[in-house]
């Protein structure tokens, strides 16, 4: 029998050396069986009583959370005077007679009439403003293009606009305005970009309807050109 047949096998724990000029030496995988574990019998109404534990607990906790709620800290410029307030609950309060709420019901209804009709008379005159607006320009560019474009530009000087308005009651000089402290937390991001964020965010706001204006001029002048072809 040559050498190169020759082989023999080694148990060590299970496992098997092997030697052989072929197939050199290695090692053999671990084929050690193990018992299966037993599985545990689960009772339903024990899992039914722990879940109602646990729902019970949670309840409890929401219970006493909702007992100590959150208190906002009270401000005193908000809160009326404490005379003014005994003074609406002890005030008798006036009944009114059917003639009083019929002339108070016309008197609604025809302010209502009055302010509607206003607002369509601004509502005309700002629509006609508009209208001779596009004609003067539609002229302009037919005259000079360079004032066109000029004509166009933003003027800085009109917007924004700000207006203080007539307010809904006339100012009282004897209010005497209680005291408090103002602190100015406004973020106006202008820190890194050389110009204030919110005044370039107007400006580009301002300069996109100013593109769609122009988009929508130039599409009425081409709708116009083929009508006329």
């Amino acid at each position: 029998m040559s050498r190169k047949c020759i082989s023999s096998t080694f148990p060590i724990i299970n496992r098997h050396f092997s030697v052989s000029p072929i197939l050199s030496i290695h090692l053999t995988s671990i084929l050690n069986g193990e018992p299966q574990k037993a599985k545990k019998k689960l009772d339903p109404l024990l899992d039914k009583l722990r879940d109602e534990r646990k729902r019970k607990r949670v309840e409890r906790v929401i219970k006493r959370l909702e007992k100590f709620k959150q208190q906002l800290k009270p401000i005193h410029e908000y809160e009326p005077e404490r005379r003014i307030m005994k003074e609406l609950e002890t005030r008798p309060q006036v009944e009114l007679t059917s003639e009083e709420t019929t002339q108070r019901l016309m008197l609604n209804r025809d302010w209502a009439k009055y302010k509607y009709k206003q607002h369509q008379q601004e509502i005309t005159l700002i629509s006609r403003a508009m209208k001779s607006q596009e004609d003067a320009l539609e002229q302009l560019k037919k005259e000079n293009k360079i004032l066109y474009e000029q004509a166009l530009q933003i003027d800085n000087k009109l917007i924004p606009f700000i207006r203080r308005g007539p307010l809904y009651s006339l100012p009282n000089p004897n209010y005497d305005a209680p005291d408090g402290d103002y602190y100015d937390i406004t973020n106006y991001f202008d820190k890194g970009f050389g110009v204030n964020f919110m005044d370039h965010m107007k400006k580009m706001d301002l300069q996109i309807w100013a593109d769609r204006r122009a988009a929508k001029r130039i599409k009425k002048e081409e709708r116009e050109a083929e009508k006329n072809k």
